[in-house]
């Protein structure tokens, strides 16, 4: 069954690799919205600093993924290659740094670890083509803009 699973998604072209993880990541943010708010804990960190909209954008739909892709996916999983860590544990280190940078509370650091974990695939997946870096950081920009748009604009 894994091995089924496995072969179906090394299968995907990258542009459904990045729709399956962007829904991937929205069903994560949705599984801990619900148990954070069976605590009665926000998993909403917000972003209402005194920022005009077009920051906003800057900062978090473009800015935040570019340097978080090359801070936690890029350097970290290359760096831990490098002193010869095995691959698997390279994704566990590179999610768990990301969502260590993400601790607004218990559950963010949940819900952004499994997110780091996505990204972390992604680029180990995209290592075999290309222009790696690319596919984590495409998705990562597309999931925030997503994020951004339903946050300011639907809600």
């Amino acid at each position: 069954m894994i091995s089924r699973i496995k072969n179906i998604v090394f299968g995907l072209k990258q542009w459904e690799l990045i729709l399956l993880i962007i829904l991937l990541n929205f069903t994560n943010n949705y599984l801990f919205s619900v148990i954070s708010n069976l605590f009665d804990i926000s998993l909403n960190k917000g972003f209402n600093y005194h920022y005009t909209i077009k920051e906003k954008i800057v900062l978090f739909v473009i800015a935040a993924p570019l340097i978080e892709t090359l801070l936690f996916q890029y350097a970290v999983i290359e760096i831990l290659k490098s002193i010869k860590i095995k691959l698997i544990y390279c994704c566990f280190l590179s999610a768990f740094v990301f969502a260590s940078f993400h601790l607004y509370n218990i559950f963010y650091f949940l819900y952004a670890f499994v997110g780091g974990l996505l990204f972390a695939f992604l680029y180990v997946r995209g290592k075999n083509q290309k222009n790696a870096i690319l596919l984590p950081l495409v998705t990562h920009i597309i999931y925030n803009g997503i994020v951004f748009i339903s946050k300011y604009y639907l809600a």
